[in-house]
């Protein structure tokens, strides 16, 4: 084995290996194709075509791999979701718009927030997969996502909150709020100095955070591939 290649690399070139392996099924790269070109084409009225409204049946075995290998990648897509959001705490794009730098910080949270259990749920999804790909594989996927609601437990219970209680509040976005009220005195000037200032703050350190959750939440992705190149026969076969 090459040394220093980490799991995810291992399993995205199986991957790979395993797509180009999916091309040689018998009618699957002819509907990919006709959806491909439905998607660039639906509205052109010069080209008039219709959608195959019948999702493609693999064999009952292919069909228990792509499930796993799509649960996989959604896993993986809401890694790159959450790193996109330190992005989003690091722009402030509404300068002439009706949203304030308190909403914005507010609604990147919950963004935030929402994608740890984005994560746990599709990581109870990909345990599905794994079930009925092999039912021997011998993962203790109730353990990991115990570990992982230990490791996020801040971050799920936010989220519960948001979702079933009221929108997130901390005092440090509550106070940008609160000077953005108090624009109006006569140092106008000096307050919008102070709470652009309070903002730029807030909103670097939660850059940061997401930066660092995002670190540790990649950690979890790490093991998680590690153990699907050991679970899923059918992953190493592809790189025969």
């Amino acid at each position: 084995m090459t040394p220093n290649i980490t799991a995810q690399e291992r399993i995205s070139g199986a991957i790979r290996d395993w797509i180009q392996k999916l091309q040689e099924y018998p009618g699957w790269r002819e509907w990919k194709r006709s959806q491909i070109v439905y998607t660039l084409y639906f509205d052109d009225e010069f080209i008039p075509l219709e959608k195959n409204s019948e999702e493609f049946k693999f064999s009952p075995e292919i069909e228990m791999e792509h499930a796993v290998v799509t649960s996989y990648m959604e896993l993986l897509s809401t890694v790159n979701a959450l790193r996109d959001v330190e992005w989003y705490f690091r722009r402030y794009p509404f300068s002439r718009a009706p949203v304030s730098r308190e909403s914005h910080l507010r609604y990147c949270c919950e963004m935030y927030f929402g994608r740890f259990y984005q994560f746990r749920e599709r990581l109870k999804n990909l345990s599905k997969a794994v079930n009925s790909a092999n039912s021997d594989h011998g993962l203790d996927f109730g353990k990991f996502i115990k570990i992982f609601d230990k490791e996020f437990d801040q971050e799920i219970r936010a989220r519960h909150g948001v979702h079933h209680r009221e929108a997130f509040d901390e005092v440090a976005i509550s106070r940008i709020a609160l000077l953005e009220l108090t624009d109006t005195s006569d140092d106008r000037e000096l307050r919008k100095r102070d709470y652009q200032s309070h903002y730029r703050k807030s909103a670097n350190e939660w850059a940061s955070r997401t930066r660092h959750r995002s670190h540790t939440l990649d950690k979890f992705v790490e093991a998680v591939a590690d153990a699907l190149l050991s679970a899923c026969p059918f992953l190493n076969v592809a790189r025969d």
